[in-house]
């Protein structure tokens, strides 16, 4: 864990640990709710519920892809054990 400074637009902070469920994806965020959908299926199925708000991590975002194809996100779920 590296420690950075503040800017005048971003605050870093340390946070607790979650346990997620999720699904890395590439391609357009056309797909997005398909994924959310298969995600939120998966932890229904499989004995857990949710526990916080969704987030997405954008491994490869807009700005450093050539093509929508070369988007890559990680769709993430914070999850508990039933």
């Amino acid at each position: 864990m590296g420690k950075y400074k503040d800017t005048e637009h971003v605050k870093f902070k340390t946070v607790n640990s979650v346990q997620i469920a999720s699904a890395t994806y590439k391609g357009s965020y056309e797909q997005i709710t398909r994924v959310n959908e298969a995600v939120a299926h998966w932890i229904l199925e499989n004995g857990y519920d949710f526990d916080g708000v969704s987030f997405c991590i954008y491994h490869v975002s807009p700005h450093d892809a050539a093509t929508d194809d070369d988007l890559v996100t990680e769709v993430c779920y914070p999850v508990k054990k039933k």
